[in-house]
């Protein structure tokens, strides 16, 4: 018997805990949508990683960027190096770097 109670009792628990996650969802309307897609385009692509290097274990973590290429570095980049090999890369060290990636996943 005492499982069955423990039971009901963890999903009126989870019924509870949803409620106000369901509150705060349906009141995310389409303008406020379109207030954060608009704040998205405002800042950019920027910070963007294909391949992540080293990140620290801090919350959020801060990573560096292994992405190399000839032409340059992003614009907004604070430190673009470059290597022996004409190569670039930049050696900013940013918050959640690796989050988006700056090409499409194949």
């Amino acid at each position: 018997m005492k499982p069955q109670v423990l039971l009901v009792a963890m999903a009126v628990l989870a019924v509870f805990a949803a409620l106000p996650l369901g509150d705060g969802f349906s009141s995310f309307s389409s303008a406020g949508k379109s207030q954060i897609v608009s704040l998205v385009r405002a800042r950019g692509e920027w910070p963007c990683c294909d391949t992540c290097g080293a990140c620290t274990r801090s919350f959020p973590p801060q990573c560096l960027c292994r992405d190399t290429s000839l032409d340059g570095c992003h614009p907004k980049c604070e430190k673009c190096v470059e290597s022996s090999e004409d190569v670039f890369y930049c050696a900013d060290c940013i918050t959640n770097f690796c989050k988006r990636r700056c090409t499409r996943a194949a």
